[in-house]
């Protein structure tokens, strides 16, 4: 694997394209800390990561070594201070809503 520019990255907001950055990121072989507001919004995104990463192995295009690894340089977390400490970069992937981004 090559040297990636971004030891840790931190993906606010767990939706549906954030999971998706955390994903893209981790296969990179980025440590990724994934945050939202709440815990349940943080495993469903972990979920998405999960599901497309096991249809990948379902279909031939990955392997399940491949896949347990990308996903072991993923953590969860609802404190966003806590994902964003010691970031190399930080990812805000929220609504566009005001409340959210401020």
């Amino acid at each position: 694997m090559s040297e990636t520019q971004f030891a840790k990255v931190a993906v606010l907001g767990a939706g549906t394209m954030g999971a998706g950055i955390a994903q893209v990121c981790a296969q990179a072989g980025s440590t990724v800390v994934l945050q939202d507001i709440t815990d349940e919004f943080v495993q469903k995104g972990l979920q998405r990561v999960q599901a497309f990463l096991q249809k990948g192995v379902d279909r031939g295009k990955t392997t399940e070594a491949v896949r347990d690894e990308v996903l072991s340089r993923i953590t969860t977390t609802s404190d966003r201070k806590a994902a964003a400490t010691g970031a190399d970069l930080v990812v805000e992937a929220v609504p566009e809503k005001l409340e959210l981004k401020n």
